[in-house]
């Protein structure tokens, strides 16, 4: 004998399974999506410092022989 009841019962089970599944598949997709969004905004930034850091500062050095002289104020006449 068909239960119809039963029958109703079931696709309402199966209904919510699926909204289930497919609501915790969009809430993983929208953390890789974050996820990937971040650590690109955060490789520019980190370029940027590697940048800076590569940086050289060009120092003079005192190349005379009698040597170069240092002023009270700490900069130094080549």
């Amino acid at each position: 004998m068909i239960k119809p009841f039963q029958i109703v019962w079931e696709l309402i089970e199966f209904g919510l399974q699926a909204l289930f599944v497919y609501v915790l598949v969009i809430i993983i997709f929208i953390g890789v999506l974050i996820t990937i969004i971040h650590k690109e905004k955060n490789k520019e930034q980190v370029w940027n410092d590697a940048i800076e850091e590569a940086k050289i500062e060009y120092k003079k050095e005192c190349t005379r022989i009698d040597g170069c002289r240092i002023r009270k104020d700490g900069t130094v006449e080549y």
